[in-house]
């Protein structure tokens, strides 16, 4: 988010010394005696320099750091934990117990990781909305960044209750009084669903339709994100009529939104900030940089240097794809490198599923998802700046299909020909009605096309819950992978939290059922 984050640096240590965490209860609380309301935050710039900070602060992917990292963001562990992901890392520890949903507790890194490090930028956002509204700034001004911080309150509460559940939500006078230590419990599902629901609504009635390319607010919220979250929010609640009601929203021309002709094009630097793009981060060098060509690529790639090889779709996956399928163009399952064969030569290797060599810089785990097109990209040492989609058009048109048939059990025109639009721009042949015997073929045809799509965007972990078939996907994989005991259980379906928040919330804070 260049635009909004190049600030970020400079208020940082201003920001941090508004708010002060209490630990127990996952509050921030503002430190009065550090801020004189007479000097600051008194003008415009002000106030938009808070919301930069506070209101934006977690929905970044820089570097180790943000909601949307490359190392520990919520993309990367909700499809590790899914059918498909696998990490060349693993040693029997937390990757293994990631990958095969067997996570616990104890699994700081990556599973209870983002209810620890993000759930108090809620609060933040709160104390933010206060302070502004005391504020004696333009009006209108006002109305946006606080409709901005309504926003980013609704966006983060649906990404942690979608991974953890019901959350803590703290009222400003609750948080005003740092004075006063309390425990706060954690909402009841109604209550973090409404809460959800009314900050999106709210900031959509005021929040822009979309930026283009070019608007020097492009990258801030926009009223195409709330109700973007709002669908994904109805989809997994099972409301599809609401569902229904979002993705028709979406595809209004106010909005602007269509798909990208190429769906390589999509995910380079060059066509960054296009027409399908919903919501991304915007990376720059000097701002904002994500490290996914390190993660995903091996050290002996042709073109890129220094590669971890980490990161694969496992090759059962990888051989669903249909031939033709042209998002087989943004995965790397055949490479060639300078090596030494057999004998101990220098000869070119050329790994494939026939010889998919051995280790992480190899293709013995699984194909490689490169997505972001490390050719079309600026790339220093560890650091891409191409943006990192978080939401795209897409994803809407596929949901609606969803959605149609899911509400009334039939399968519709409608919802094949919008499958048909994602499936054609991949260069495959189009469905017609008489190709399913059934809704439920339907269903499973679309789950797929969505795997194939959004993989490593966050989707794949949704969609198997949504379809109520993530329990037994996951024991499949565990069972091909040698791992059968112990079982997946619905109580993975949600990720735990950290020991350290039930034992500070002092019987109050209720741990996830199954942990």
């Amino acid at each position: 988010m260049i635009v909004i984050m190049k600030a970020i640096s400079k208020y940082l240590t201003l920001a941090l010394l508004m708010v002060s965490a209490l630990q127990s209860c996952a509050l921030d609380s503002e430190i009065y005696s550090d801020i004189n309301p007479s000097i600051y935050p008194t003008t415009e710039r002000d106030a938009r320099d808070m919301v930069t900070s506070n209101g934006y602060g977690a929905f970044r992917n820089n570097g180790y750091d943000g909601l949307f990292n490359a190392a520990t963001g919520v993309h990367l562990n909700t499809d590790m934990a899914s059918d498909y992901g696998y990490c060349s890392w693993d040693d029997g520890g937390t990757w293994r117990r990631l990958v095969s949903a067997s996570y616990g507790p104890a699994d700081t890194r990556n599973v209870t990781n983002i209810w620890r490090d993000y759930l108090n930028y809620i609060s933040k956002m709160t104390l933010t909305i206060s302070r502004i509204s005391e504020m004696n700034i333009s009006e209108d001004v006002k109305t946006q960044l606080i409709a901005e911080l309504r926003c980013g309150r609704g966006f983060l509460a649906f990404i942690i209750y979608d991974l953890y559940g019901p959350i803590i939500v703290a009222d400003v006078e609750t948080l005003k009084k740092p004075q006063v230590e309390q425990i706060l419990p954690r909402q009841t599902d109604e209550q973090t669903r409404e809460f959800i629901v009314t900050e999106l609504t709210e900031a959509a009635k005021v929040l822009p339709a979309s930026y283009k390319k070019g608007d020097p607010d492009y990258g801030r919220f926009t009223r195409g994100l709330c109700h973007t979250v709002l669908l994904k929010f109805y989809m997994q609640t099972k409301q599809w009529d609401k569902a229904i009601t979002e993705a028709r929203e979406l595809m209004k021309p106010e909005y602007g939104y269509a798909l990208v002709p190429e769906y390589r094009d999509i995910f380079t630097e060059a066509n960054e900030k296009n027409e399908e793009t919903i919501w991304a981060v915007n990376c720059k060098h000097g701002y904002m940089a994500h490290k996914w060509f390190p993660h995903a690529l091996p050290n002996n790639y042709t073109g890129y240097s220094g590669g971890w090889g980490g990161y694969k779709m496992i090759w059962k996956f990888f051989k669903t794809f249909e031939d033709g399928d042209k998002r087989k163009e943004t995965i790397i399952y055949e490479y060639s490198y300078m090596g030494k064969d057999k004998q101990g030569k220098d000869s070119l290797i050329i790994l494939n599923e026939q010889n998919k060599g051995e280790g992480g810089n190899s293709l013995a785990h699984g194909v490689m998802p490169l997505k972001y097109d490390v050719v079309s990209s600026d790339v220093i040492g560890e650091n891409g700046q191409t943006d990192w989609i978080v939401y795209r058009y897409a994803d809407v048109l596929t949901l609606l299909a969803e959605a149609i048939v899911r509400k009334d059990n039939a399968i519709t025109g409608e919802a094949v020909g919008l499958l048909n639009q994602v499936r054609t721009r991949a260069g495959l042949k189009a469905y017609s009605e008489s190709d399913f015997a059934s809704s439920r073929d339907f269903l499973d045809k679309l789950l797929m096309e969505r795997g194939h799509e959004f993989y490593f965007e966050g989707c794949r972990r949704q969609d198997l819950i949504r379809d109520g078939s993530y329990v037994d996907k996951m024991n499949e994989k565990r069972a091909d992978f040698g791992w059968a005991t112990p079982e997946v259980t619905n109580d993975q379906i949600l990720f735990p939290l950290q020991e350290s928040a039930i034992i500070e919330g002092q019987g109050i804070v209720k741990q996830n059922p199954g942990y």
